[in-house]
């Protein structure tokens, strides 16, 4: 994970809708969108998308012990009313009870690759929260990988107390509100919410000092798998990119022809010294392979604990 505290946050488009303000005032100027009409409504934008694709999207879902939390089951339902309204195919598939987490993503991508017709995959956790229409801006990023991100489980009451930007400050949550009203975002973001999203650190890790946001999108080194997107074309060129990770399903997931796209994609291990997670290992085969990850600022993510962690990133570049 990434702190934040010694990020700058520069615009590259200071005219995208919903982005995040950077920590500087200059602006630069505007880049192409992938959308030339600005004021397109979701449904014209997939209209225009569809047009030149025929996406097949599966959410995938480890829960271990088969549980989902409610939120998540609420957000699952929501999509499936969504996509049905817009026209696209949308599917679910979940894994359970498999105490091995990695093996639980690579035969879930294994199962949903299996079918021709998938472009895209999402893996969502059980106990994340979103709003439908984040799976469709992610579609509509047409990006290789891409996702939100969303709050670690736990607050950061320490940042209470020391301003770690200004150590002279004597009033942390004053200060705040205070650059929330100076912000593009004071009349959306209430001053309780601030103030909560602040206290939350987000799963990401930057590649540079600099975050560039484009269309709401900005790079990174590592995108958490909690909600990430990934298109077809990411999966077959690691296959081959990585032919020592091909293995076959001993726990009985797979049915015996969805073992053709059966790799350790997803896995643990050391790298340069470091003990890496699954979802980490991945990212960086990917850009190893050339590949680049990407987030998009704009989406806002709850994850559930032993409270709901209402996260809001856009909050955190304030």
């Amino acid at each position: 994970m990434s702190s934040h505290d010694n990020i700058n946050f520069d615009i590259i488009d200071d005219h995208a809708e919903d982005h995040a303000k950077h920590a500087t005032e200059k602006s630069v100027q505007a880049s192409t969108p992938q959308f030339a009409m600005k004021q397109m409504t979701v449904q014209e934008k997939v209209t225009e998308y569809l047009k030149t694709h025929t996406p097949c999207i599966y959410i995938l879902t480890p829960c271990y012990g088969g549980q989902c939390f409610v939120n998540y089951v609420h957000c699952l339902l929501a999509s499936l009313d969504l996509f049905r309204t817009l026209g696209i195919e949308l599917k679910i598939e979940f894994c359970k009870n498999d105490s091995l987490v990695s093996r639980a993503r690579n035969n879930l991508v294994a199962r949903a690759m299996s079918n021709p017709k998938m472009t895209h995959f999402i893996f969502i956790d059980a106990d994340i929260s979103w709003d439908p229409l984040d799976i469709v801006k992610l579609m509509l990023s047409d990006k290789q990988i891409v996702g939100g991100i969303y709050p670690l489980k736990h607050y950061e009451w320490k940042d209470l107390i020391v301003d770690k930007s200004d150590p002279t400050n004597t009033n942390v949550i004053q200060s705040w509100i205070a650059k929330k009203k100076q912000s593009q975002f004071k009349d959306i973001i209430s001053d309780e919410a601030i103030i909560q999203q602040k206290l939350l650190k987000y799963n990401v890790n930057y590649l540079s000092s600099t975050l560039e946001i484009d269309q709401n999108l900005a790079e990174v080194r590592h995108l958490a798998t909690g909600f990430m997107m990934v298109k077809r074309d990411v999966i077959l060129k690691m296959g081959k990119g990585f032919p020592s990770t091909k293995y076959t399903d001993d726990v009985q997931f797979l049915q015996p022809h969805e073992n053709e796209y059966a790799y350790a994609l997803f896995d643990c291990g050391v790298e340069d010294g470091h003990y890496l997670s699954e979802d980490w290992l991945f990212c960086d085969r990917w850009r190893k392979m050339g590949g680049r990850i990407f987030i998009d600022v704009s989406i806002s993510l709850t994850h559930t604990g032993t409270e709901d962690y209402r996260g809001c990133y856009i909050s955190s570049l304030i």
